[in-house]
């Protein structure tokens, strides 16, 4: 059986949800700007399976996306170097789940975003070698990214 969410833990969802969306939507826009080869594709995908996962999780719309995140990283996800851009994008969004984690209270809710934390990782590592940091040892290991937003509840 599971527990009611939280009003913190609806804040947070709602802020995940969000995030992801967004990341979707720079996917896409690297695909728009000339960005080739198929995993493009399948980032965007993977990253409005995991806003639909939440959103199915919470009853939360998954319709949209966090304009600032978007807003904020849509040039270098343009340029001639999405790769780097997206390596940024995925290490700030396991640091930014990651905290967000450390204050949900449900266990479902937190067991996908655990989950998602651990997609991402492998999304982290597969950009790296993408960017040319492949045989860079601390890109691969070390994530000194900060946080997009404070969780809810700090």
């Amino acid at each position: 059986m599971s527990v009611p969410l939280s009003e913190d833990d609806r804040a947070n969802a709602q802020f995940v949800i969000g995030v992801e969306l967004a990341a979707r939507d720079l996917y896409r826009a690297a695909i728009d700007a000339g960005a080739t080869g198929t995993a493009w594709a399948i980032l965007a995908d993977q990253h409005s399976q995991y806003a639909q996962r939440v959103a199915g999780l919470t009853g939360i719309s998954a319709n949209t996306a966090d304009n600032t995140v978007y807003e904020a990283h849509l040039a270098a996800f343009q340029s001639d170097r999405p790769a780097n851009a997206a390596f940024e994008l995925e290490n700030t969004l396991i640091a930014t789940h990651t905290a967000v984690l450390g204050q949900i209270g449900g266990a479902d809710a937190a067991d996908v975003l655990a989950s998602v934390v651990a997609m991402e990782s492998h999304h982290a590592a597969y950009l790296a070698e993408r960017s040319g940091r492949g045989d860079n040892l601390d890109a691969l290991f070390t994530n000194s990214a900060t946080p997009l937003a404070p969780a809810v509840g700090q």
